[in-house]
């Protein structure tokens, strides 16, 4: 009995000190920003926020707010149209022709 279980801890053990000890060779970037990488097809543009709020300021853009209606009704943009991706569809007529459109998902 002690062979079979001598059998399985030695295995065991060695698996266990080997994801625990740290890799030598590592290179680590510290404090260094993930690079955003964009969705297959994803070609819309970004806007800084002073821009966006320079925008509503003026009246010449709409936001929407594309999360679930639960966090929309929790807190959203003062004006802001909620339209989830599911819905955007048969909303799409709800969005005016004449100014900038502004999505935002959090």
């Amino acid at each position: 009995m002690r062979k079979i279980l001598l059998l399985f801890a030695i295995p065991i053990f060695a698996f266990v000190l080997a994801c625990a000890s740290p890799e030598k060779n590592v290179n680590v970037a510290v404090n260094a920003a993930p690079e955003a990488t964009p969705a297959p097809g994803d070609t819309a543009p970004r806007i800084p926020l002073a821009d966006a709020k320079q925008a509503y300021d003026e009246g010449s853009a709409v936001f929407v707010d594309s999360r679930a209606e639960s966090a929309y009704k929790a807190e959203h943009i003062k004006g802001a149209i909620n339209i989830t991706n599911d819905t955007l569809n048969s909303r799409l007529k709800d969005l005016p022709k004449d100014r900038k459109i502004i999505v935002y998902c959090s």
